[in-house]
């Protein structure tokens, strides 16, 4: 395994605080390409990440569905 970039750092803490949502990690970690991270750290750094689909409101008050990520126990809780 490779080591984490700061990209992947910075997603790891904030799913280590519990479930985030595409918006969310666009907005605090400054990430764009959320879903290719998190695949990234998925298969080419092991962790357990498991993905839904919620609905939220955007900023037109619009329901709106996107995904909301969260780290599994498991291999992703392993890595220190």
């Amino acid at each position: 395994m490779s080591e984490l970039s700061p990209q992947h750092q910075a997603i790891l803490a904030e799913l280590r605080r519990g479930p985030v949502t595409t918006i969310q990690v666009i907005r605090r970690c400054g990430v764009i390409c959320v879903s290719a991270r998190m695949h990234e750290l998925k298969t080419m750094h092991g962790f357990a990440i498991g993905m839904q689909m919620v609905k939220v409101r955007d900023r037109r008050r619009h329901i709106v569905r996107v995904a909301q990520y969260s780290l599994l126990k498991g291999r992703a809780q392993q890595r220190a």
